[in-house]
């Protein structure tokens, strides 16, 4: 268990690391975050949380980045204490969507799309009804610095392209209510998922009954994700 002071050094490194896809440094968490400690007791903090295994250090000259263990503690965190706040704008462009789509193709298609936009990761809406699942977003993905080279996208795409896979680890990840879960890198059963993370949600009942997805680096906006998928699943349910 993470004491609160660790807790806000390791949420702010996150933030960081997100923003800008760099090995973390403790000057740039003294000078860009209000952290409320001395310069030291940061880089002690860093020390300590390096030690647990929350981040690692590339290089020996480097600044940290979070590890699949880290990321997995701000997630519990943000889940645990309600943190992952609403956004307006995004939760008016989605209801947007259900009241402009002309039958549930289309909101399917269109939700799909949105995620995409809102999260800039790969989006999955794929329900049960229905043989194929829609995926939006890939070149989002290429766009990530983790994917800058195609050989590095090539083992997600191969799970992408078999949709009974696809499917079947959606199906592993989802809750069986509409809460959204996340699975972290290494936290993947399928192998070649284990450089991204997935977050998913089940939405709909009986024969309307499906999952939204948003799959990304380790390295996303969990509370931007987890809050898109919240609001994808709660639309498509209310359809």
């Amino acid at each position: 268990m993470l004491s609160d002071r660790r807790q806000r050094v390791l949420a702010a490194l996150i933030e960081e690391y997100v923003a800008r896809a760099i090995p973390v440094g403790s000057r740039t968490l003294t000078e860009r975050y209000e952290l409320g400690v001395s310069p030291a007791t940061v880089r002690n903090e860093l020390s300590m949380l390096e030690d647990e295994g929350y981040i690692s250090q590339p290089h020996t000259s480097a600044g940290r980045i979070p590890t699949d263990f880290g990321y997995r503690a701000f997630v519990d965190n943000l889940v645990e204490s309600g943190a992952i706040a609403e956004d307006p704008a995004a939760q008016q462009a989605i209801e947007d969507l259900r009241r402009s789509a002309r039958e549930l193709d289309d909101l399917l298609e269109r939700t799909s799309a949105q995620l995409a936009q809102l999260t800039d990761c790969l989006s999955i809406v794929a329900p049960n009804a229905l043989p194929h699942p829609r995926r939006v977003g890939i070149s989002a993905l290429m766009r990530q610095p983790e994917f800058a080279y195609t050989q590095s996208l090539i083992p997600v795409m191969q799970v992408l392209e078999n949709e009974t896979v696809l499917l079947q680890i959606l199906d592993d990840t989802a809750n069986n209510d509409s809460t959204p879960r996340v699975k972290i890198g290494s936290e993947n059963e399928t192998e070649q998922l284990s450089g991204v993370s997935v977050v998913a949600s089940r939405f709909g009942r009986g024969e309307g009954e499906g999952i939204v997805a948003v799959i990304g680096p380790t390295r996303m906006d969990y509370s931007k994700v987890l809050q898109a998928v919240r609001m994808a699943s709660r639309t498509l349910t209310d359809e």
